[in-house]
């Protein structure tokens, strides 16, 4: 016997993706992950239902689960071009930004935007006892950091307000910038500098002036922190031209590598 297709038989696979994709978009729009119960709760589905259509994703690899936390993330199956432009940058990076910390004897940065937040991918380490230095795959936040304005500023507006709005803007300091249409004035400047600055944003008596790398494919960013003593804000400018000019090799030296 030949089977019909009903509207009802039609209907049930449409309404399977759409099910993907609000996961997919719950993940995508998360900074930290998202617990088995904050997917089901957003879907709507049972937690028993939610549990199946995750598991099949992370067979696929489009999602990942973070063994520590139990929280869910998007995986890699998402992002395979991105990665294997990432490794590239960051084997260049690595060095160079080695050199600059020996050069400053400052901590260097090379970061990407992960979903929603801040990830670092490179950390040079300052040999002063005090310093400031971020770990390896250590996620921040967008608004509130030099690495995560330099990246923004390379955004249009609306996108840029999407992130801030699944980050959220939590106060870190007092001087964190917590309204959105604030922080599109501060990305103003930033495009007009050709630097971001987070002026003791992140934490108290800290800076960092950052720049984003151009032509990557993906928005990343490299940054020197220090304590706000030792890095004064008269000597961003400086900072900032030696970070361009890194930024613009890294950028061509990339290109020559696809």
């Amino acid at each position: 016997m030949t089977r019909t297709l009903t509207a009802e038989s039609s209907a049930y696979p449409l309404r399977a993706v759409d099910r993907v994709c609000d996961i997919l978009d719950i993940l995508a729009n998360s900074a930290d992950g998202v617990s088995l119960s904050e997917v089901a709760e957003s879907t709507g589905l049972p937690k028993s239902s939610t549990f199946r259509y995750l598991s099949a994703l992370a067979a696929r690899r489009y999602v990942e689960r973070d063994p520590e936390s139990g929280t869910y993330r998007l995986g890699v199956a998402f992002r395979p071009q991105h990665t294997r432009v990432l490794d590239q940058l960051t084997d260049l990076a690595r060095p160079a930004l080695e050199k600059l910390r020996d050069q400053l004897e400052e901590t260097t940065n090379l970061a990407v935007l992960d979903g929603a937040s801040v990830s670092y991918a490179v950390v040079a380490e300052s040999p002063h006892m005090m310093r400031l230095a971020a770990r390896v795959g250590q996620r921040g936040y967008v608004h509130a950091t030099g690495l995560g304005k330099a990246m923004c500023a390379t955004m249009p507006d609306d996108r840029v307000l999407s992130i801030l709005a699944a980050a959220d803007m939590p106060r870190l300091t007092d001087a964190t910038i917590v309204d959105p249409e604030e922080y599109l004035r501060e990305l103003e400047k930033v495009r007009s500098t050709g630097y971001a600055v987070d002026d003791n944003e992140n934490q108290p008596s800290g800076r960092c002036v950052a720049v984003a790398i151009d032509g990557v494919g993906f928005p990343a960013a490299i940054s020197v922190s220090a304590p706000a003593h030792r890095l004064p804000l008269e000597n961003a400018d400086r900072v900032a031209r030696q970070l361009r000019k890194l930024a613009r090799s890294l950028s061509r030296q990339l290109s020559g590598r696809r």
